[in-house]
């Protein structure tokens, strides 16, 4: 099959924006490599044992290793060590230096040219220029040192000068290492590092950055650009989307064979432009991207959910329209302005931007504007990388910043509102905002919509409260509503064990402007009520608090909560439930710190699961791992194989914990063979059988005096008091034909029993369904 030539290259976008390679140039002779821009290289020095004394001969001798045989599933043994590692580590603790490639299956690592070169030559001043064209803050060690300096004041410089971000010594000290061993540096006795005369000899030689570059960088960012002609059929699309084609937008990637990145994007786009079928585009993904049949299957749906390629025929695939016009504009803008009508929020992670974020402050920033969006810190990294690589964004150590050609871009795209921008009404978005199926909100996001928007509605004070009470019964407490003179709005409470129950009195409070103020609140009067309904602790609700209102809530000991963040909890908690003794965190004061750990564990648990099962299936299906070890794995295989998903790889313990899990006899999911696991069954497989544990331990509660069956029953009840939400039908299962739910069921993919008692909540959303088909 024959493929046109990509017009997007390694070095430039035709909008004048750089891509970054991984490596910089090499010369042929012995001019110095360029250095690669500062934002591509590597901010952590590559590590190798021993005494400075010997680095320069385990260097070498690894370099030679590797030269004879390049493997990378083998062992290496230090010059003097006792015991072999695994090379696979020992590239770890390498990382991107410049001296590597990587590449071929199975897999191996080569030498660069620049490796190549030091090994032929020895010359330390050649390998002290490859090591700075590839890692930050290398050959600028040499500089700022001056006449000597300590590694704290080196460090001190490290961060306060070149925005590195370093929590410790470690890194600086790995730079005078490498200096000492080329003889570049020497260390006196007084503490200090100073230059040699070869170091000295050195620095005329090389390409360094001053702090004043990396300044005039950070204030270009702000200049305004100039953004290329949108292409007709795309700017068409984009002046007519539509809000709710906003809201719809799916939130996971997917995977793309070859990586998320432009020139993968572009080859398959090429692939397909003249139509291709099935097998023809899996063929062409496992010849040229190397993946297994499975992944270029998962591939092709994830082009065809971002609108990248079509079904055009029983078996046919091609490029959309606005795929093939991106390809003939070969602008990476063009590609990041059709992924956005595709992608929940990535034109509005690049407006979040408009100051140096990490990946954790950027995510906090859009869900506090988009809290139904449910994004993950994994989904956002995602967005991030891909607007790093259009030239819209850029990484400044931890952080990442918007370009001017990304401030101009970002002030161009049709952008989803802002949750504090506009205020919709609960039965817009109960009836309205369409999702990927073409049905309503399910109920968490309903339920969390009507909490925020009633907290303003002051005229009506109990929506807000039914609101309320709904959110609690979905979190799994008994509701208890009151309200009235001298009494507290509701009592919630929560079952902590056999033994012991929470109750807590909630005092709701609305205001039209969002903010409650020491008017609205009696403190006073909350422990009386709190004695007079024989609750342990109050929280106060609202839509916002003034300083004054927080404050005495502090000294009170009373918990205060906004209405976003019991919203924001309803839909996390649909994600990733909690138990009861978990939740009352929520409700109590001084307790957010301790609720969100419990949440960030269990959220990685699920994650730790999925990474595990995947990696497992991608073995299992890959040919060379299963010609080298039957395609199963152990912990230290998954681990490798899950590193690179997570910013904190999962350690032994998770990956362990997961294969219990997935090994017992109820799940059956992983069989063990000696220290290796292998998987039984594919994922979607292993998921159905959870859900289908998940739906017999559900039908058995159905029978029995279920405090969360109950509280399961009133929320459907009570939503025919929902303001503007739709009526919904009486839960008894009565006058419902089980066959027909079954059916429902199984033509949505939901796990249901052929024989026996269905359970309620099927038969609810069966109900939902059917409502809202009709209405």
């Amino acid at each position: 099959m024959a493929v046109v030539m990509l017009r997007i290259t390694c070095s430039t976008i035709s909008s004048g924006s750089p891509i970054h390679m991984s490596q910089a140039p090499e010369p042929d002779g012995g001019d110095f490599p360029t250095p690669l821009p500062w934002l591509a290289r590597a901010g952590t020095a590559p590590y190798i044992p021993g005494h400075f004394s010997e680095l320069i001969d385990n260097l070498t001798a690894l370099l030679k290793d590797i030269d004879a045989d390049p493997l990378v599933d083998r062992t290496f043994t230090w010059p003097g060590a006792a015991s072999p590692v695994s090379l696979r580590q020992v590239l770890h603790y390498m990382g991107n230096c410049g001296l590597f490639t990587r590449g071929g299956r199975p897999s191996r690592v080569l030498l660069t040219p620049g490796a190549r070169h030091f090994l032929d030559t020895g010359e330390v001043d050649y390998l002290t220029a490859v090591l700075h064209a590839h890692v930050r803050f290398f050959g600028e060690t040499l500089k700022v040192i001056g006449e000597g300096l300590t590694y704290d004041e080196l460090n001190h410089i490290a961060v306060d000068s070149y925005g590195l971000n370093w929590k410790s010594l470690d890194q600086v000290r790995r730079r005078v290492h490498w200096m000492r061993g080329t003889g570049m540096v020497e260390y006196w006795t007084n503490g200090k590092i100073a230059p040699t005369k070869d170091g000295v000899a050195l620095l005329s030689r090389l390409s360094l950055v001053r702090p004043s570059d990396l300044e005039s960088q950070r204030q270009a960012a702000g200049l305004a650009a100039e953004l290329p002609e949108i292409p007709r059929l795309l700017a068409e699309r984009l002046n007519e989307v539509t809000e709710e084609e906003l809201q719809a937008r799916k939130r996971v990637l997917g995977y793309i064979a070859g990586g998320a990145n432009m020139t993968a994007l572009s080859r398959l786009v090429d692939a397909a432009t003249a139509s291709l079928s099935r097998s023809e585009f899996i063929q062409f993904s496992v010849e040229v991207f190397e993946v297994s049949k499975s992944s270029a299957e998962q591939s092709l749906n994830t082009l065809q959910s971002l609108d990248l390629m079509v079904q055009v025929g029983p078996d046919q695939f091609a490029a959309t329209d606005l795929a093939a016009e991106w390809f003939t504009s070969g602008e990476a803008v063009d590609l990041i302005r059709h992924l956005h009508l595709n992608l929940a929020l990535l034109g509005e992670t690049l407006e979040a931007l408009e100051s140096e974020s990490d990946s954790g402050t950027l995510t906090a920033i859009l869900a506090e504007r988009y809290p139904t969006s449910g994004l993950t810190r994994k989904d956002v990294t995602a967005r991030v990388a891909l607007l790093v690589e259009a030239g819209l964004a850029e990484r400044i150590g931890n952080v990442t910043r918007r370009t001017a050609l990304g401030t101009a871009l970002a002030g161009s795209l049709p952008l989803q509102q802002h949750h504090d921008a506009h205020q919709v009404s609960a039965l817009s978005l109960a009836c309205t905002v369409a999702t990927e199926n073409g049905q309503s909100l399910p109920l968490p996001e309903r339920l969390a919509a009507e909490v925020v928007s009633s907290s303003t509605d002051s005229a009506n004070y109990q929506r807000f409260e039914r609101a309320l009470a709904e959110a609690f019964r979905y979190l799994g407490a008994d509701v208890e509503v009151h309200s009235g003179p001298a009494k507290t709005d509701m009592v919630v409470t929560l079952w902590l064990s056999p033994a012991s129950r929470r109750r807590i009195a909630v005092e709701a409070k609305t205001d039209g402007a969002g903010l409650v103020t020491d008017q609205d609140v009696k403190f006073m009067r909350l422990s009386k009520h709190r004695a007079r309904h024989h609750a342990d602790h109050t929280v106060l609700i609202g839509p916002g608090f003034d300083t004054w209102v927080s404050q005495e809530a502090d000294k009170e000991g009373v918990a205060v909560l906004t209405a976003k963040q019991l919203a924001e909890a309803v839909v996390r908690h649909s994600e990733t439930p909690l138990y009861p003794h978990e939740l009352v965190a929520l409700l109590l004061a001084g307790q957010a710190d301790a609720l969100e750990h419990t949440w960030s564990e269990t959220e990685r648990r699920t994650e730790a699961m999925a990474l595990v099962v995947n990696a497992m299936w991608k073995s299992a299906n890959d040919p060379a791992d299963i010609e080298f070890g039957a395609g199963a794995l152990d912990v230290r295989d998954i681990w490798r194989e899950t590193k690179a998903s997570l910013d904190t790889p999962l350690d032994k313990k998770e990956i362990e914990e997961a294969l219990a899990f997935l090994s017992s006899p109820c799940v059956a999911g992983v069989l063990e063979r000696g220290g290796d696991h292998a998987i039984t069954a594919p994922p979607e497989l292993i998921a159905l059988r959870l859900r289908s544990l998940a739906s017999a331990i559900e039908t058995k509660a159905v029978g029995t005096d279920s405090r969360w069956n109950t509280a399961a029953n009133a929320i459907a009840e009570s939503s025919n008091s929902l303001p503007g939400g739709l009526p919904m039908p009486n839960s008894s299962s009565n006058d419902i034909e089980p066959a027909q739910v079954r059916a429902w069921a199984k033509a949505e993919g939901r796990p249901v029993n052929t024989r026996g008692r269905l359970p309620e909540s099927l038969i609810r959303e069966y109900r939902r369904a059917l409502h809202l088909s009709t209405d």
